[in-house]
């Protein structure tokens, strides 16, 4: 009965080796994607902002899909997280490259034509100093549009137009007061020549020689 337990102990220990040599290792954990998933939320919030996604509705919704399905495997499947969250960073990057030269273009479309108004009254004679300024912002938001600065290009294309426009303004009230500086001098003539030729008649009616009758008669 002795010899026996020492022999049992053994076959024991044989089998849990024999057990431990034959299960599968175990895979590493993989760690939550914490930099994925904040990169992806921090481009769609940015990309929010500037209401990018009516530029590229389809590379948008494909990249919001992507976050949405790697918020839901985070914690769970984190090798999977990190794909579709990864996925999801190169479909907002690709809003960016299509939506934002559409974006750009039109903000600066619209200074242009604040700008065209302005040009047209000669504002940069007209009202020199405060066209200058404009012409400043509107060059400095072209330069960040190329630099892809949203948050500088925009306000400064917006407040740009703002600018022109109420150059515009000044140019036009300095040429309707010239206009209306000219007509008055224009009536005035014609009153002092409807004046004298009326005087003239008067002369001729009433029988008195006109100068130039006077010396013609002569």
């Amino acid at each position: 009965m002795k010899k026996a337990i020492p022999w049992a102990i053994v076959v024991l220990t044989i089998a849990f080796v024999a057990a431990c040599a034959s299960a599968p290792p175990q895979k590493p954990a993989v760690e939550a994607p914490e930099a994925e998933l904040a990169k992806a939320k921090d481009l769609k919030q940015k990309a929010d902002a500037y209401n990018l996604g009516a530029y590229a509705p389809d590379e948008y919704a494909a990249a919001v899909k992507d976050l949405q399905d790697g918020e839901a495997a985070y914690g769970k499947d984190n090798a999977a997280a990190k794909t579709s969250l990864d996925s999801a960073i190169s479909g907002f990057n690709a809003v960016f490259d299509k939506g934002g030269p559409q974006y750009f273009a039109k903000l600066k479309s619209a200074s242009d034509d604040s700008k065209k108004k302005a040009d047209d009254l000669k504002a940069s004679v007209a009202v020199k100093d405060d066209y200058a300024k404009a012409k400043e912002v509107y060059d400095r938001a072209v330069k960040e549009a190329d630099a892809k600065d949203y948050e500088n290009g925009s306000k400064d294309f917006q407040q740009s137009s703002t600018m022109f426009d109420a150059v515009a303004v000044q140019a036009q009230e300095k040429k309707d007061k010239a206009s209306k500086a000219m007509e008055e001098v224009t009536q005035d003539m014609t009153a002092s020549e409807q004046q004298a030729a009326d005087a003239e008649k008067t002369l001729k009616d009433e029988g008195f020689p006109t100068t130039g009758a006077e010396g013609g008669g002569q």
